[in-house]
């Protein structure tokens, strides 16, 4: 190795070295104390002790533990499809000649910057049984009104319209940047064709957007999967533990019953499930996704 070449090595390392410093210092060690943790009983107060895999036997006997999964995975089959379907007509909505078309766009991106705790406190007026605008509205049109926050049939449901009002415009604004990547000759040499509106969508956009839109997925899915906020302002995981999700379940144990080694436990659980469903994500896309 020349010296010119040594030089350009160690440079590079240097370059390097304070990201990874960051990755092991926010990921691994915290990580790794998660896995010590999770198989130990520590109240934060006494010494730990050693209980081996008693905690991850604890969690997946605990039928809280299999009801917190199933409302993360309702969740995610609601919020995913329902807010990438909206993102995407929007993103193909505001890429078109419009008047007014950066007010739109600055109207749609809003949330985004809005506090979730915020949020959850408005929209938690919003919802309420007596005096809450949403039923309002529906009465005022005559359509049935609903308890909302206040039944297990509808709360869930109301978390996430919060959440899909909450994530539309980060996943517009990357689709729209998308849109206006894809070369405009391959419009015009459909549109020579006959190509009709449909058509130029369906054969052009969706696949050559496949990408973008494949990203947005995954991280729409790890974001559903790690929902929090919005529970803990408006619901609190009830009524019935019927909007009580993973890191819901999680907090539970860690902070109000000062369970740290079970709560790491579902932690790491959680990082599995997490995992898995972006693995699954990348399978499929290998089939689906035109690069």
């Amino acid at each position: 190795m020349g010296k010119r070449q040594r030089k350009n090595t160690i440079t590079a390392w240097l370059f390097i070295l304070f990201p990874l410093a960051l990755f092991f210092t926010f990921f691994f060690a915290p990580m790794g104390i998660a896995m010590v943790t999770s198989l130990n009983k520590w109240n934060l107060l006494s010494p730990m002790k050693f209980v081996g895999f008693s905690n991850y036997v604890a969690v997946f006997k605990a039928d809280h533990f299999w009801n917190a999964l199933r409302v993360s995975l309702l969740y995610v089959l609601g919020i995913v499809p329902t807010a990438l379907g909206i993102s995407i007509v929007m993103a193909i909505l505001l890429n078109q000649k419009i008047i007014g078309l950066p007010f739109f766009r600055i109207m749609i991106y809003l949330p985004v910057t809005t506090s979730m705790a915020a949020a959850g406190l408005v929209f938690t007026y919003l919802f309420d049984v007596e005096y809450g605008l949403i039923n309002y509205v529906l009465s005022v049109f005559g359509l049935p009104t609903s308890q909302w926050l206040n039944s297990s049939k509808s709360a869930l449901s109301a978390i996430m319209i919060v959440g899909v009002w909450k994530d539309i415009g980060y996943n517009t604004i990357i689709l729209l940047a998308g849109l206006q990547s894809i070369p405009g000759v391959y419009y015009e040499a459909a549109k020579i064709d006959g190509a009709r509106k449909l058509q130029l969508i369906r054969h052009i956009t969706l696949p050559l957007l496949s990408p973008v839109i494949f990203f947005v997925a995954v991280i729409q899915v790890i974001a559903s999967l790690k929902v929090f906020t919005s529970i803990k302002v408006m619901t609190l995981g009830g009524p019935a533990r019927s909007t009580e999700a993973i890191p819901f379940y999680l907090y539970n144990f860690a902070f109000r019953y000062n369970k740290m080694g079970y709560a790491s436990t579902i932690a790491l659980i959680l990082f599995a499930i997490i995992f898995l469903f972006t693995m699954i994500q990348f399978k499929v896309g290998e089939r689906k996704v035109h690069y």
